[in-house]
Protein backbone atom coordinates (compact mmCIF):
# COMPACT_ATOMS: atom_id res chain seq x y z
CA UNK A 1 0.00 0.00 0.00
CA UNK A 2 2.85 2.35 0.91
CA UNK A 3 4.57 1.67 -2.44
CA UNK A 4 1.41 2.62 -4.30
CA UNK A 5 1.15 5.89 -2.38
CA UNK A 6 4.82 6.71 -3.01
CA UNK A 7 4.43 5.91 -6.72
CA UNK A 8 1.35 8.12 -6.94
CA UNK A 9 3.21 11.00 -5.29
CA UNK A 10 6.18 10.59 -7.66
CA UNK A 11 3.91 10.50 -10.70
CA UNK A 12 2.06 13.60 -9.49
CA UNK A 13 5.34 15.45 -9.03
CA UNK A 14 6.51 14.42 -12.50
CA UNK A 15 3.25 15.70 -14.00
CA UNK A 16 3.57 18.99 -12.14
CA UNK A 17 7.15 19.49 -13.33
CA UNK A 18 6.23 18.58 -16.92
CA UNK A 19 3.26 20.95 -16.91
CA UNK A 20 5.37 23.74 -15.47
CA UNK A 21 8.07 23.15 -18.07
CA UNK A 22 5.58 23.24 -20.92
CA UNK A 23 4.04 26.45 -19.62
CA UNK A 24 7.50 28.01 -19.30
CA UNK A 25 8.49 26.98 -22.83
CA UNK A 26 5.20 28.25 -24.23
CA UNK A 27 5.70 31.56 -22.42
CA UNK A 28 9.07 31.94 -24.14
CA UNK A 29 8.15 30.71 -27.64
CA UNK A 30 4.70 32.33 -28.08
CA UNK A 31 5.96 35.95 -28.10
CA UNK A 32 8.75 34.93 -30.50
CA UNK A 33 6.26 33.31 -32.88
CA UNK A 34 3.93 36.31 -32.68
CA UNK A 35 6.79 38.70 -33.36
CA UNK A 36 7.89 36.68 -36.38
CA UNK A 37 4.34 36.58 -37.74
CA UNK A 38 4.12 40.36 -37.34
CA UNK A 39 7.39 40.78 -39.24
CA UNK A 40 6.19 38.52 -42.05
CA UNK A 41 2.90 40.43 -42.28
CA UNK A 42 4.77 43.75 -42.46
CA UNK A 43 6.76 42.37 -45.40
CA UNK A 44 3.61 41.10 -47.11
CA UNK A 45 1.67 44.38 -46.92
CA UNK A 46 3.89 45.99 -49.50
CA UNK A 47 3.44 43.01 -51.80
CA UNK A 48 -0.35 43.14 -51.51
CA UNK A 49 -0.51 46.86 -52.31
CA UNK A 50 2.76 47.80 -54.04
CA UNK A 51 1.55 51.33 -54.85
CA UNK A 52 1.19 52.22 -51.17
CA UNK A 53 3.90 54.25 -49.46
CA UNK A 54 2.69 53.55 -45.90
CA UNK A 55 0.34 51.34 -43.92
CA UNK A 56 -1.73 52.37 -40.92
CA UNK A 57 -3.01 49.76 -38.44
CA UNK A 58 -6.66 50.23 -37.46
CA UNK A 59 -8.73 48.45 -34.82
CA UNK A 60 -12.44 48.12 -35.58
CA UNK A 61 -14.56 46.39 -32.94
CA UNK A 62 -11.57 44.41 -31.77
CA UNK A 63 -10.51 43.31 -35.27
CA UNK A 64 -7.22 44.33 -36.85
CA UNK A 65 -7.09 45.98 -40.27
CA UNK A 66 -4.54 48.03 -42.19
CA UNK A 67 -5.16 51.07 -44.34
CA UNK A 68 -2.86 51.27 -47.37
CA UNK A 69 -1.96 54.91 -48.01
CA UNK A 70 -0.39 56.75 -50.94
CA UNK A 71 0.40 60.40 -50.43
CA UNK A 72 -1.86 60.32 -47.38
CA UNK A 73 -4.83 59.00 -49.39
CA UNK A 74 -6.45 55.63 -48.68
CA UNK A 75 -6.04 53.33 -51.68
CA UNK A 76 -6.74 49.89 -50.18
CA UNK A 77 -7.52 47.99 -47.00
CA UNK A 78 -6.07 44.75 -45.66
CA UNK A 79 -7.68 42.31 -43.26
CA UNK A 80 -5.06 39.89 -41.95
CA UNK A 81 -6.02 36.52 -40.49
CA UNK A 82 -9.55 36.27 -41.88
CA UNK A 83 -10.69 32.71 -41.21
CA UNK A 84 -12.76 29.89 -42.65
CA UNK A 85 -13.33 26.38 -41.24
CA UNK A 86 -11.12 23.83 -43.00
CA UNK A 87 -10.74 20.07 -42.66
CA UNK A 88 -8.01 20.30 -40.03
CA UNK A 89 -9.02 23.57 -38.39
CA UNK A 90 -9.29 27.22 -39.34
CA UNK A 91 -7.63 28.35 -42.56
CA UNK A 92 -6.18 31.85 -42.14
CA UNK A 93 -6.13 34.20 -45.10
CA UNK A 94 -4.77 37.73 -45.57
CA UNK A 95 -7.04 39.71 -47.90
CA UNK A 96 -6.48 43.12 -49.54
CA UNK A 97 -9.41 45.05 -50.99
CA UNK A 98 -9.39 48.28 -53.01
CA UNK A 99 -11.58 51.31 -52.38
CA UNK A 100 -14.23 49.94 -54.75
CA UNK A 101 -14.60 46.86 -52.56
CA UNK A 102 -12.80 44.46 -54.91
CA UNK A 103 -10.15 41.94 -53.90
CA UNK A 104 -6.67 42.82 -55.10
CA UNK A 105 -4.75 40.12 -53.20
CA UNK A 106 -5.45 36.97 -51.18
CA UNK A 107 -2.80 34.85 -49.52
CA UNK A 108 -3.10 31.86 -47.19
CA UNK A 109 -1.28 32.89 -44.02
CA UNK A 110 -1.64 29.63 -42.11
CA UNK A 111 -3.52 26.34 -41.90
CA UNK A 112 -3.43 22.80 -40.54
CA UNK A 113 -4.78 21.04 -43.63
CA UNK A 114 -3.48 17.65 -44.79
CA UNK A 115 -0.04 17.89 -46.45
CA UNK A 116 -0.23 16.95 -50.11
CA UNK A 117 -3.99 17.53 -50.23
CA UNK A 118 -5.29 20.57 -48.39
CA UNK A 119 -2.08 22.53 -48.76
CA UNK A 120 -2.76 23.02 -52.49
CA UNK A 121 -4.79 26.09 -51.41
CA UNK A 122 -1.44 27.90 -51.12
CA UNK A 123 -1.05 27.86 -54.92
CA UNK A 124 -0.81 31.52 -56.11
CA UNK A 125 -2.43 30.67 -59.45
CA UNK A 126 -5.51 29.25 -57.72
CA UNK A 127 -5.66 32.16 -55.27
CA UNK A 128 -5.53 34.61 -58.19
CA UNK A 129 -9.18 33.67 -58.94
CA UNK A 130 -10.27 35.80 -56.00
CA UNK A 131 -8.81 38.99 -57.48
CA UNK A 132 -11.53 41.27 -58.77
CA UNK A 133 -14.26 39.66 -56.65
CA UNK A 134 -16.37 42.07 -54.62
CA UNK A 135 -19.35 42.41 -52.34
CA UNK A 136 -21.81 41.61 -55.13
CA UNK A 137 -20.08 38.34 -56.07
CA UNK A 138 -20.90 34.95 -54.50
CA UNK A 139 -17.20 34.13 -53.85
CA UNK A 140 -18.20 30.49 -53.59
CA UNK A 141 -16.59 27.25 -54.70
CA UNK A 142 -18.32 25.86 -57.77
CA UNK A 143 -20.04 29.17 -58.48
CA UNK A 144 -17.41 31.77 -59.31
CA UNK A 145 -14.35 30.07 -57.79
CA UNK A 146 -12.98 26.79 -59.16
CA UNK A 147 -12.56 23.82 -56.85
CA UNK A 148 -9.39 21.74 -56.47
CA UNK A 149 -10.23 18.04 -56.61
CA UNK A 150 -9.47 16.30 -53.30
CA UNK A 151 -9.32 19.57 -51.37
CA UNK A 152 -12.91 20.77 -51.49
CA UNK A 153 -13.29 21.57 -47.80
CA UNK A 154 -9.98 23.44 -47.73
CA UNK A 155 -10.97 25.44 -50.81
CA UNK A 156 -14.30 26.36 -49.26
CA UNK A 157 -12.50 27.53 -46.13
CA UNK A 158 -10.43 29.97 -48.21
CA UNK A 159 -13.53 31.21 -50.06
CA UNK A 160 -15.32 31.75 -46.75
CA UNK A 161 -12.36 33.67 -45.33
CA UNK A 162 -12.12 35.89 -48.41
CA UNK A 163 -15.87 36.55 -48.50
CA UNK A 164 -15.88 37.41 -44.80
CA UNK A 165 -12.96 39.81 -45.28
CA UNK A 166 -14.67 41.56 -48.19
CA UNK A 167 -17.81 42.02 -46.09
CA UNK A 168 -15.88 43.13 -43.00
CA UNK A 169 -13.82 45.68 -44.95
CA UNK A 170 -16.92 46.90 -46.77
CA UNK A 171 -18.71 47.49 -43.48
CA UNK A 172 -15.72 49.02 -41.69
CA UNK A 173 -14.44 51.40 -44.38
CA UNK A 174 -16.69 51.58 -47.43
CA UNK A 175 -20.12 52.17 -45.94
CA UNK A 176 -21.45 48.82 -47.18
CA UNK A 177 -23.84 47.38 -44.61
CA UNK A 178 -23.32 43.75 -43.65
CA UNK A 179 -26.23 41.36 -43.57
CA UNK A 180 -27.67 41.19 -40.06
CA UNK A 181 -29.92 38.79 -38.18
CA UNK A 182 -33.11 40.67 -37.32
CA UNK A 183 -36.28 38.58 -37.18
CA UNK A 184 -38.31 41.64 -36.21
CA UNK A 185 -37.68 43.05 -39.69
CA UNK A 186 -38.73 39.89 -41.57
CA UNK A 187 -42.24 39.74 -42.98
CA UNK A 188 -44.31 36.56 -42.81
CA UNK A 189 -43.41 34.12 -45.57
CA UNK A 190 -41.07 31.35 -46.65
CA UNK A 191 -37.50 32.26 -47.57
CA UNK A 192 -34.81 30.24 -49.33
CA UNK A 193 -31.17 30.28 -48.26
CA UNK A 194 -27.95 28.49 -49.20
CA UNK A 195 -24.98 27.46 -47.07
CA UNK A 196 -21.90 25.34 -47.68
CA UNK A 197 -21.60 21.97 -45.98
CA UNK A 198 -18.99 19.22 -46.22
CA UNK A 199 -20.28 17.87 -49.53
CA UNK A 200 -21.51 21.04 -51.21
CA UNK A 201 -24.40 23.47 -51.06
CA UNK A 202 -27.14 23.01 -48.48
CA UNK A 203 -30.40 24.71 -49.45
CA UNK A 204 -33.13 25.38 -46.89
CA UNK A 205 -36.57 26.95 -46.77
CA UNK A 206 -37.32 28.94 -43.63
CA UNK A 207 -40.89 29.82 -42.72
CA UNK A 208 -41.49 32.94 -40.63
CA UNK A 209 -44.77 33.87 -38.97
CA UNK A 210 -45.25 36.67 -36.47
CA UNK A 211 -41.50 37.39 -36.43
CA UNK A 212 -40.84 33.81 -35.36
CA UNK A 213 -39.22 30.95 -37.27
CA UNK A 214 -41.88 28.23 -37.35
CA UNK A 215 -40.32 25.73 -39.75
CA UNK A 216 -37.01 24.89 -41.42
CA UNK A 217 -37.04 22.45 -44.33
CA UNK A 218 -33.92 21.03 -45.96
CA UNK A 219 -34.50 21.29 -49.70
CA UNK A 220 -31.18 20.10 -51.07
CA UNK A 221 -27.86 18.73 -49.84
CA UNK A 222 -24.94 16.46 -50.81
CA UNK A 223 -23.76 15.52 -47.33
CA UNK A 224 -22.40 12.13 -46.28
CA UNK A 225 -24.94 9.59 -44.94
CA UNK A 226 -24.24 8.51 -41.39
CA UNK A 227 -23.09 11.97 -40.34
CA UNK A 228 -25.54 14.29 -42.04
CA UNK A 229 -28.58 12.85 -40.29
CA UNK A 230 -27.32 13.96 -36.89
CA UNK A 231 -27.08 17.57 -38.04
CA UNK A 232 -30.34 17.41 -39.98
CA UNK A 233 -32.21 16.14 -36.93
CA UNK A 234 -30.71 18.54 -34.39
CA UNK A 235 -29.79 21.88 -35.96
CA UNK A 236 -33.17 23.03 -37.38
CA UNK A 237 -34.94 22.24 -34.09
CA UNK A 238 -32.22 24.03 -32.11
CA UNK A 239 -32.54 27.12 -34.29
CA UNK A 240 -36.32 27.15 -33.90
CA UNK A 241 -36.00 26.75 -30.12
CA UNK A 242 -33.41 29.55 -29.89
CA UNK A 243 -34.98 31.71 -32.63
CA UNK A 244 -31.41 32.33 -33.74
CA UNK A 245 -29.03 30.67 -36.19
CA UNK A 246 -26.03 30.69 -33.82
CA UNK A 247 -26.50 27.36 -32.03
CA UNK A 248 -24.04 24.64 -31.06
CA UNK A 249 -22.71 22.37 -33.81
CA UNK A 250 -23.34 18.64 -33.72
CA UNK A 251 -20.20 16.67 -32.84
CA UNK A 252 -19.04 14.61 -35.80
CA UNK A 253 -21.09 16.70 -38.22
CA UNK A 254 -19.54 20.12 -37.78
CA UNK A 255 -19.41 21.13 -41.43
CA UNK A 256 -22.99 20.02 -42.03
CA UNK A 257 -24.09 21.93 -38.94
CA UNK A 258 -22.33 25.07 -40.15
CA UNK A 259 -23.85 24.66 -43.61
CA UNK A 260 -27.40 24.50 -42.23
CA UNK A 261 -26.83 27.48 -39.96
CA UNK A 262 -25.32 29.54 -42.79
CA UNK A 263 -28.24 28.62 -45.06
CA UNK A 264 -30.75 29.78 -42.43
CA UNK A 265 -28.81 33.00 -41.92
CA UNK A 266 -28.74 33.53 -45.68
CA UNK A 267 -32.51 33.05 -45.87
CA UNK A 268 -33.29 35.48 -43.06
CA UNK A 269 -30.52 38.10 -43.21
CA UNK A 270 -30.15 38.59 -46.95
Amino acid sequence: MGDIIRLSVVLALICMVAAGSLAYIEGITTPVIQQREAEILAERLGQYVPDADSFEPVDVDGKEFFKALKGGQEIAYIMPDSRGPGYGGDVRVNVAVDTDGNVIAAEVAGHTETPGLGDVIEDPDWLAQFEGKGVNDPIAIGTDIDNISGATVSCRAVATAVRNAVEEIGAAFLGIAMAEWDLDAVEDGTYTGTGTGFGGDIVVEVTVSGNQITDITIVEHSESPGFWENAEDAIPDAIIDAQHYDVDDVSGATMSSIGIKDAVFDAIAR
